[in-house]
């Protein structure tokens, strides 16, 4: 075990009091670059070296399998010795699931292999006028937050959501999609959740045994919780003080899914005796970058306190374009000069949209520049990508006898739990069954390719680039037009102070003035980042304005080779004057065209036709 000084090196007195701190329960506000990963796994170390907790009944919960998977390689760097539990909502309420209906001799919980499918057959069934997507949206937003049907149309008027489904018709969607997850004998994630709750709640002795496994909590990114995770929470603590949440309000971004930012903005109302301790020493951004995005949060009405712990670095660059196209194609000239001096892997582009990337990328691979869009595609994403690709146990038989024979290192290593996935003849997916046992968490992530990320602003959390270039800072993306409500306006600054958050030294904001053909105003927090310091704004003026098209134009054309035909000059055809008057009133015959041209009916009529009005 890592001796108690060992775990307390390096850090600051903050950082100090937040890993040793004995008050019970407590709130840890990280802000960005803080290492606030670093002090939750040093906290859990310091407490059991201590002996004030034991690793045996520790639960660390998080929200993504990558965020769990590094909290366990972190811990096991600092050698406890016994394994500590970590991992999301919803695998820790699958196992648990699944050990009770061991323990019961009863079917385990099966998860659905293809929700959307599930959904879509729903929509079909109902001929709702709705797209899979959306209505599974609406699902799950109502379950996180603890919403039943009969409430949901009531829900969305207060919090001003725009239902993918006719919100009076929600009730029904609910319902046939309950009755055929029923039938196929299928749970989705949230039925994890809510499985495990009302086991808490009616099943005592169960009960007991959980609660006396798990004795010290501890919830990273604790802004993230919806309604539905903290009763999971509150449950499984049953009102012990042993609890450690951390986290950052500042970086809460998903109330659109469900989730409720207050547990921890308001953790002292919520958790009555709590001791706070915040981290407000930024180790990551440069005091340039921390201005700009504290400015879009003071302009948004919300504070940040942060400081940056970096030296000084180059000027935030603001920088206007006449168009989306234009301003894509400066942003590819930027990266390729960022790489002159970094990898590609260390320089990202986010946008607030999927649409805007699009058009991004498109620019990029102009420049030959290699670009990736989901987070992080080390080499074992690759090759699980490749194993969860494969549709049935026949295939993902092929897939390993095939990486077996040519494969990496690590592409064997999947293959090889694949395998014993296959001859285990347990019932679900591989991917269940990873999800279930972790097996790669010794494996730390390597991503060897040089692509630039080029992400969302939602998929950028929890990263961090040396250089990045946030586009379309504009009204209708930043904040986004769906963005009606006080508090979606919040989260929306705070979505934008996110993206901003992930430079590290260099940080380049881009706006267009035209935007599909559309006006594009800057958005309503850019003056705040112009004025915040250090900063080089490059306004580029808009285009001239392109005169219209001469609509004579054509008809000219049609002059010129009527007159070559017979040998003449144009002018000896007609004027300028005659050509407008045909294209403002086109003549009905050719007996009409030889009136107005002055020639006779047969010759009109041998004549090319008169171009056609635009």
């Amino acid at each position: 075990m890592s001796g108690v000084s060992t775990l307390l090196s390096g850090l600051d007195p903050q950082q100090v009091q937040a890993v040793t701190t004995t008050a019970a329960p407590l709130a840890i506000v990280a802000a960005a670059g803080s290492g606030k990963t670093t002090v939750l796994t040093r906290r859990i170390a310091h407490r059991i070296a201590e002996g004030t907790a034991s690793a045996q009944h520790v639960l660390a919960l998080t929200f993504t399998r990558d965020a769990a998977g590094e909290l366990r390689r972190r811990l096991r760097r600092l050698d406890i010795r016994e394994p500590v539990e970590a991992g999301t909502f919803h695998a820790v309420a699958l196992r648990l699931l699944r050990d009770r209906a061991f323990a019961r001799n009863t079917p385990a919980p099966q998860l659905a292999g293809d929700r959307l499918r599930l959904v879509r057959e729903c929509i079909t069934q109902l001929k709702l006028p709705a797209d899979a997507n959306s209505a599974m949206a609406d699902l799950d937003w109502a379950r996180a937050r603890l919403i039943t049907p009969d409430r949901y149309e009531g829900a969305c008027r207060i919090e001003r959501r725009r239902s993918g489904v006719p919100a009076s018709r929600f009730a029904e969607l609910a319902d046939a999609y309950e009755r055929l997850k029923h039938r196929r004998g299928v749970v989705d994630f949230d039925d994890l959740l809510h499985g495990v709750l009302q086991a808490l709640r009616t099943d005592p002795l169960w009960a007991e045994g959980i609660r006396w496994r798990y004795r010290h909590f501890f919830v990273d990114e604790a802004q993230d919780l919806n309604p539905l995770q903290h009763a999971v929470l509150e449950a499984l603590r049953d009102g012990r003080p042993d609890l450690c949440l951390v986290g950052d309000p500042r970086q809460a971004i998903y109330g659109w899914n469900g989730a409720d930012p207050s547990t921890l903005a308001e953790v002292e109302q919520r958790y009555p005796g709590v001791t706070v301790v915040r981290l407000g020493a930024n180790y990551r951004c440069s005091p340039q970058v921390v201005r700009a995005a504290t400015a879009v949060l003071e302009a948004a009405g919300q504070h940040d306190d942060a400081q940056s712990q970096q030296p000084s670095a180059a000027p935030v660059v603001v920088h206007q374009f006449a168009d989306e196209t234009a301003e894509a194609e400066a942003v590819a000239r930027r990266v390729r000069d960022f790489m002159h001096h970094r990898s590609g892997s260390e320089i990202a582009v986010l946008a607030r949209t999927n649409e805007q990337l699009t058009v991004l990328q498109k620019a990029l691979t102009a420049f030959g520049i290699d670009t990736e869009r989901t987070a992080g595609r080390s080499p074992l994403d690759v090759a699980l990508a490749q194993a969860h690709r494969c549709t049935n146990r026949d295939q993902l038989a092929a897939w390993v006898d095939g990486v077996s024979l040519d494969g990496d290192e690590i592409a064997r290593r999947v293959a090889d739990e694949a395998d014993r996935f296959l001859t285990s003849g347990e019932p679900g997916t591989f991917r269940l069954w990873l999800e279930a046992r972790t097996p790669f968490d010794d494996l730390d992530p390597d991503d060897r390719r040089e692509a630039v990320s080029l992400l969302t602003f939602h998929g950028a959390k929890g990263r961090e680039w040396w250089a990045v270039v946030v586009c379309g800072a504009e009204d209708g993306l930043v904040p986004h037009a769906g963005a009606s409500s006080t508090a979606q306006m919040a989260e929306e600054a705070r979505l934008f102070y996110v993206a901003i958050t992930r430079a590290a030294q260099h940080l380049v904001v881009t706006h267009a003035a035209v935007r599909n053909g559309k006006p594009s105003a800057p958005s309503r927090w850019l003056a705040a980042v112009s004025s915040s310091g250090d900063v080089d704004e490059v306004v580029v003026p808009p285009p001239r304005p392109v005169r219209a098209a001469d609509p004579l134009v054509p008809y000219r054309a049609w002059r010129t080779a009527v007159a070559r035909a017979s040998g003449q000059p144009d002018a000896a055809v007609c004027t300028d004057r005659v050509l407008s008057s045909l294209l403002a009133h086109p003549p009905a015959s050719p007996a009409e065209l030889a009136q107005r041209l002055g020639i006779t009916e047969t010759a009109a009529a041998r004549l090319r036709p008169l171009p056609q009005p635009a």
